[in-house]
Order: structure tokens, then sequence, then C-alpha cells
């Protein structure tokens, strides 16, 4: 993917201002992960999943490491290999990781029909999902118009019978599918709405949709089979699996009190051993943490630390690892972040069309480096990004010049003085 210049300010603008990362072109600058993604693409995206394989993934990175960031390019290669995908960041009120029917109303509001063209935008939710994969079906049926005089086309009423026979875990959502597309071909507004509702898991009276043969309410206890009914039916629908990401941010805000820890906790064992089997067919989940919940929060409950713990941490000489560590990358702390101040420079001078004496800030990458690795932990990685972006633009308004070790401080300071009054969210 070629970077535009849009594109390209929009990174400088997220970076330079919160230090999150744009969800597109982190191509540009993504660096030390390469072998990480390499081998979930080759052993899982292209080897085990699409023949029905399931598999669970612990992202563990200090605050500033690049969780976000990793999912991100995760998201990028799991749709270059046509699996659909959803991230949800998990938070308090909205997605507590210990309620599992506000995680199943994420999950389907996040999920996202990607275009494969540049041109088209993502749309996102389960609704605007399946209506795009259905008038995506008419155009390989070759039907211009699923209506016709005397009803549905017959091409169009074939291929959402098979949707009938469909391997799916629950038959009220399998129903509610069906008849969510039923309603998208012929115009019914009044059915799309009530079904949609009924599959973002809103509070719906069985007697409002019996008609539909939907026999079950989509509240908590049905929740997570709704999740796995979801799972299969990406897989029933031709896609190369379903991809789910959760970023539980740095201070594990969706796991609060004991009780609810507990349950999130139970939650989450239920998600790896459902992974194990057969119930979640063609699904990566994939669950971003700080290390604090491997060394604080699993070991209180063996059951979950058991399934969690790795000696030896995922890569290609061990593929099997459920750990996944942000803190070990292809390149040591000081090349790794000179390797991504250099590209950064150059989506900067892309993002503003202008050329910068590279000798003179491939010293002030160099400085800043040092400074950064020799003061902090991985956290700064999201230092280093923040305070180049802040350099540069210095730079670009004043002129160019070199930054001795007293400037190189004071930007630090400052950067770090803001990370730690902002709510912010991962590089």
């Amino acid at each position: 993917m070629t970077l535009t210049q849009s594109e390209a300010q929009q990174i400088v603008r997220k970076l330079g201002e919160s230090g999150i990362p744009p969800s597109r072109g982190l191509e540009a600058y993504t660096v030390g992960i390469d072998s990480l993604l390499g081998t979930l693409e080759e052993e899982y995206l292209r080897g085990y999943l699409p023949d029905g394989g399931s598999s669970f993934k612990l992202v563990v990175g200090e605050y500033g490491s690049g969780k976000s960031h990793f999912l991100y390019r995760l998201r990028d290669l799991s749709w270059e290999q046509g699996y659909v995908v959803s991230r949800t960041e998990l938070s308090p009120k909205e997605c507590p990781y210990d309620n599992q029917l506000k995680v199943y109303q994420a999950v389907t509001s996040n999920l996202i029909y990607h275009a494969p063209t540049a041109e088209s935008a993502d749309t996102q939710g389960l609704e605007a999902f399946l209506e795009n994969h259905f008038f995506h079906t008419l155009g390989t049926l070759g039907v211009e118009n699923a209506k016709t005089s005397v009803g549905l086309d017959v091409r169009v009423k074939l291929w959402l019978d098979t949707i009938l026979h469909f391997k799916v875990e629950s038959p009220s959502f399998r129903h509610a599918v069906y008849y969510y597309l039923q309603a998208v071909a012929e115009e019914s507004e009044e059915h799309k709405r009530l079904l949609g509702a009924w599959l973002r898991g809103e509070s719906i009276a069985l007697k409002d949709v019996r008609a539909f043969s939907i026999t079950e309410k989509l509240d908590r206890s049905v929740a997570f089979k709704m999740l796995r009914s979801l799972a299969q039916l990406v897989h029933e629908l031709g896609y190369a699996g379903l991809v789910l990401l959760f970023d539980e941010g740095d201070r594990m805000v969706s796991i609060g009190s004991s009780h609810t820890e507990k349950i999130a906790c139970d939650n989450l064992r239920e998600v790896i051993d459902r992974c194990a089997g057969e119930s979640l067919p063609s699904s990566l989940f994939v669950y971003a943490v700080p290390p604090y919940f491997v060394t604080n929060i699993a070991p209180q409950y063996e059951a979950l630390s058991q399934r969690i713990s790795a000696k030896v941490k995922f890569s290609r000489q061990n593929p099997f690892s459920v750990q996944i560590s942000l803190d070990h990358l292809d390149y040591p702390g000081e090349e790794l972040l000179r390797m991504i101040g250099a590209k950064l420079v150059d989506v900067y001078e892309l993002a503003y069309q202008m050329k910068f004496d590279r000798n003179l800030q491939t010293r002030n990458i160099d400085g800043l480096a040092a400074s950064c690795a020799s003061l902090l932990s991985t956290s700064h990685r999201r230092h280093f990004v923040k305070s180049l972006i802040t350099m540069l633009t210095e730079q670009r308004v004043a002129g160019e010049r070199l930054y001795e070790d007293d400037n190189l401080q004071g930007v630090l300071r400052d950067v770090t003085e803001q990370l730690g009054r902002t709510e912010v969210g991962e590089y």
C-alpha cells in the first residue's frame, strides 16, 4: 500500500498529539514485529485456521510498547488473508470483560466488512457486514435486483435457503440471520430494525420475534453461545475465518473488583478451552494485556494460570506458545528506535511535502534513541515517537538544528509529562 499525503498527515498528527496510532497506514513505520506477524500468518492465518482450527494468543507488553500497533497490523494481515475482523477496546462501562453480553455487543458493533479497494471505506457492525455480504453475493449470482414483480428472484431465494442449513450452534441466531437477509432482499425496513436489534444483543421481547423462529432471548446467559455462533456463521459464509482482537489497555480497566476479576478470568479460561475444541471454527482470539495481568492477576486463578503460562515466548522456533511478548522484538532497543525514526522522517516529509537534511536528522535520531533507551523501559517506544514528531515539527517551523543532550532530555521531560497527564491508547 502506497501512503498518501493525507494519510501521512494523519499519522503525524495522531502520533504528535497523543502517541496513539492511527487505524490506517501503520505499515509505513512498522519495525521489529515482522517475525511475529510472519509466524502468525504462516502457522495460523494460512496454515491451521482455514481448515477449521482455532487458537488463543495473549499479547503481553508494557505501557507504550506497541500492543495496539501490533493488533492493528495483525488486523491488516488478517484482512489480506480473507478473514473477518473485530477489534474491541475493553472498558469498565462499554465493554467489561466480566459481562459476556457486553463483550458480544462490542464484538458485533466493531465487526468490519473490509473493502478490498482503498477507494471504498470499511463499514462497521454486524448488520452492515451481513448486508455487504448479501449485495456482494448478488453480484456473484449475476442478480441486479433481488425483488421481481412476482417476489424474490429464485436464485436469491435458493441462496437464502442455504443459510437454514448452516452449522451454527444457536438455531435462533441462524434464523435471525436468515430472516434479516430476507428482509434486506424484500426491502422490509421494519423487519430489519427488529431483527438487527436482536442480533446486536438489545433487549427484545421474545413475543416480538417468535414469528421468525427465534426462541432465545439474547442476554448474558447465551451471549457466549451467540459469539460462537457468529464465528461459525463467518466460517459457513465462506470467509477464511474470524479474528477477534481485544485490547485491555495498560490499567486492566475492564477488570475491576475481585468479584468481576474472577468472572473475567473464568470467561477468559472458557475462551481458551473453546479454542482448544471445535466450537470456534477458523477463529483466532487475541487478548492484549500488560505484564501485570500475567504476574499478578492470573496466578490467583490456577486454571487460567496453567493455560497462559509460557517459559518460552511465541516465536518462529516456538509458534505454539500462548504468549506473544513485545518486550523482545526483531532488533535491540536503540537499533529498533533508530529504524522507526528513519521511517517516521519519511512519513513526515510526505505529510508536509518537504525534505530534511538526513545526515543531521540521523544524528538527532541517534541521540534521542540513546536517551530513551537509557532512561526508560519498553515504554520508551511511545516516548521516542512522540518526542521525534515534536522535534521534527519544531525544525519545520524554526529551521533544522542539532539537538544536544540537554535539548533531548528537555523534550523527553515534556513528552513524559504530557503522556502522564493524558489517558492515552497504545502506540
